[in-house]
């Protein structure tokens, strides 16, 4: 149990996240009365979906007493926003030997950012994406265990991974559901981008809680169809290097069992290329003034491709990081 005082740091930290605008896509016309609605994720603290996840992580983790603030050494693996949002949480909490795994091609101010919160790196290879942070993160696991024995809860020294690869986290999202119906009463479509699958099952989760006609359209870069192979197909894809430029989405080379991806919540999977997110990226950075990342320009692509088809239908992205967070990289294909 947490005392009261530790009670009332979660709470403010808490009252941080979440409660982000809702806009509408308004300045360019959407076609058959349909309405495509984005909410603003990227005004969260750290400009991260991910800041609502790690407050909750850590607080059940203290809860069940697997970690001590000051004592227990933590660990997250990211593409950069989750390590931002875990760095910042820890550095909150007071957390202090807090270690990221990142690739090492990664953006540079990703990687600028999380130190800036006294987080410690260690780089995975460059080009290898997911699967090289999650072999090295169980690596790491794997000789903290070895070193200083006794079992997570036992031994408070031991390293431990607050990590948004737990079915726990998807729970944040009843707020954003929440938060989302407040303002659209009926939710027709929910398109979202895939990373580790936390946010989408969440979201998903509840908003056929609430809203049980809602469909989830999940979307890939086309480049790595990394869910439309584990839905239909029914297998992980891989590549040698990183094939597609979208930081954050569509893993390879990691199984099912090691992301946070509920796939009975999809309904659909759509693949977007690179020419539709840079037009994408027009619109939204030079019509609609909202200067978003690439995963963001992904799900509005889709969004506004479905619009074409549908009729008089509510359709709800997310915008869930800056543009700055991509930074000028020259490490994936353009």
């Amino acid at each position: 149990m947490l005392s009261k005082a530790r009670k009332k740091v979660y709470e403010l930290l808490e009252s941080r996240v979440g409660n982000t605008p809702i806009c509408e896509i308004k300045k360019i016309a959407i076609q058959n009365g349909n309405r495509i609605f984005a909410k603003e994720e990227w005004k969260n603290p750290t400009g991260s979906i991910f800041d609502r996840v790690y407050p909750y992580l850590f607080k059940i983790a203290e809860e069940e007493g697997k970690i001590i603030p000051g004592v227990t050494p933590v660990v997250e693996a990211s593409t950069g926003n989750a390590g931002a949002s875990f760095a910042w949480c820890a550095k909150k909490l007071g957390y202090d030997d807090c270690i990221v795994i990142i690739h090492k091609d990664a953006p540079k101010v990703r990687i600028d950012q999380i130190k800036s919160f006294g987080a410690k790196i260690l780089y995975s290879p460059a080009g290898q994406y997911t699967k090289g942070y999650v072999a090295l993160l169980e690596k790491v696991l794997k000789e903290d265990k070895e070193k200083k024995g006794g079992k997570i809860g036992e031994n408070p020294e031991r390293l431990y991974c607050v990590t948004k690869i737990n079915p726990k986290a998807r729970e944040v999202y009843h707020q954003f559901v929440n938060e989302a119906l407040k303002v659209i009463p009926k939710i027709d479509y929910f398109v979202g981008a895939v990373g580790s699958g936390t946010s989408i099952s969440g979201i998903g989760k509840y908003l056929k809680i609430f809203c049980s006609s809602t469909k989830i359209i999940a979307v890939d870069p086309s480049e790595s169809p990394s869910t439309y192979c584990l839905k239909y197909e029914k297998k992980s894809i891989d590549f040698n290097k990183m094939p597609h430029n979208v930081w954050g989405g569509a893993t390879f080379g990691v199984p099912l069992k090691k992301l946070n991806l509920d796939l009975k919540m999809i309904n659909n999977v759509q693949l977007v290329n690179k020419a539709e997110r840079d037009i994408a990226n027009e619109i939204l950075s030079k019509v609609e003034n909202k200067k978003v990342g690439r995963t963001s320009c992904c799900v509005f692509a889709v969004a506004y491709r479905m619009s074409e088809i549908l009729k008089k239908k509510n359709i709800l992205i997310c915008l869930y990081d800056p543009r700055w967070k991509y930074g000028n990289d020259n490490s994936v294909i353009k």
